[in-house]
């Protein structure tokens, strides 16, 4: 076993993905977007405990990931999206693995339409129109050649989507234009099915949920904006490592690179196996700027005294009782006491970073079935056309 590991609750994480399925309204379907190995935490057991939660749309950013899930989830009834679009010379590996490219650009439905005909192929895309982010989709004057495309050229587009730029600030007016635009732009496609909310864009309500919801980061229990994580999502993961060594030094003495904690005191330390190769921060000890990050150990917090090196970092426990360090073996790192955000936040960034920055070597671990949960039974009689 590896120095550092996460521990998975994938019973948390269908129980968010059944709040947010309950959440969306009563005829939207529930997606999840695994891309970034799951952000992180194990794209095969993520996926799989999703679909046996009902999940049926899962969403990727690039065509490596969708044929890494095709493997994994096989059945004919699952999704898979990519919503970086394909590239000419990737369709044919888009066909093999029935995969649904999601196109970006006047020139992808062009290829696409190519290829359906040479290649006597019947590929479904998505279509993502722009409405605000300026970095994927359509733009609003290039409708046109999908109308033309869909009613001239027989292009069947199995989804229309868009995605919210702020949806995190939910009083912020580019909400409102984006719903506007994406009703007013999607209207010319009655029959298509739309999607245009990400995790904090089902919180804005109904109107923003049309027939299929993306969450990606309340699926595991966190958001952007830390105040916005509801209360009914549970936190899916913690971080722990091992404990290497414990040692006392006496005050004046130093720890780690640079020196910069100075024991004012006798003080009683413990190394812990985990350090920014693993994706614990160097930001995460940043004393002149009040911020120290907090391990826990047997529930007692431990702050670190030290840079953080690129394997170990050092954490102060002399407050820590003497029967607790005796039979201890590892720190938590992502726990009660230092919550994710709390982590996003002394790193000045979010948690979607904390999380896709998790080294490769952090081993996984996962708490709860990765099958035998049953799809929500409401959802049943509304099946997506896939």
């Amino acid at each position: 076993m590896g120095a550092s590991r996460l521990i998975i609750d994938l019973q948390a994480l269908t129980a968010n993905y059944h709040y947010l399925d309950q959440y969306s309204s009563l005829t939207t379907r529930t997606g999840a977007a695994v891309k970034a190995d799951a952000y992180g935490l194990g794209l095969g057991p993520v996926s799989s405990a999703l679909y046996d939660s009902g999940c049926r749309q899962f969403f990727v950013a690039q065509l490596s990931e969708a044929v890494a899930l095709r493997h994994v989830l096989q059945q004919p009834d699952c999704q898979i999206f990519v919503l970086e679009g394909p590239q000419r010379h990737e369709l044919p590996d888009y066909q093999a693995s029935n995969l649904t490219p999601v196109l970006n650009t006047t020139e992808q439905i062009e290829t696409i339409l190519a290829f359906n005909q040479t290649a006597r192929a019947q590929l479904r895309p998505a279509v993502h129109l722009d409405t605000a982010m300026n970095r994927l989709g359509l733009n609003i004057s290039e409708v046109d050649v999908l109308i033309s495309a869909m009613q001239g050229n027989g292009l069947d587009v199995c989804l229309l989507m868009s995605h919210l730029a702020c949806a995190d600030e939910q009083e912020h007016e580019l909400n409102k234009a984006q719903l506007d635009a994406f009703t007013r732009l999607s209207a010319a496609f009655p029959d298509t099915p739309k999607s245009l909310s990400n995790s904090a864009g089902i919180l804005l309500g109904k109107p923003f949920h049309f027939d299929l919801t993306r969450p990606g980061i309340s699926l595991y229990g966190a958001m952007a904006d830390p105040s916005a994580v509801h209360e009914a999502l549970r936190p899916v993961f913690r971080w722990q490592a091992d404990i290497l060594q414990i040692r006392t030094i006496d005050a004046g003495e130093s720890v780690g690179y640079g020196a910069e904690f100075t024991a004012t005191k006798r003080t009683r330390l413990a190394t812990i196996g985990a350090g920014y190769a693993d994706g614990y921060a160097r930001s995460l000890y940043r004393p002149e700027a009040g911020r120290i990050a907090v391990a826990g150990i047997g529930g007692y917090a431990a702050p670190l005294a030290g840079r953080v090196s690129m394997d170990l970092s050092v954490v102060d426990v002399s407050d820590i009782p003497d029967a607790v360090l005796e039979t201890a073996e590892y720190a938590e790192l992502i726990w009660e006491g230092f919550r994710l955000e709390e982590m996003a936040q002394a790193r000045d960034t979010i948690a979607y970073e904390v999380m896709t920055g998790l080294g490769g070597r952090v081993k996984r671990q996962y708490d709860g079935p990765t099958s035998g949960a049953k799809a929500d039974a409401r959802r049943t009689t509304h099946k997506m056309k896939a």
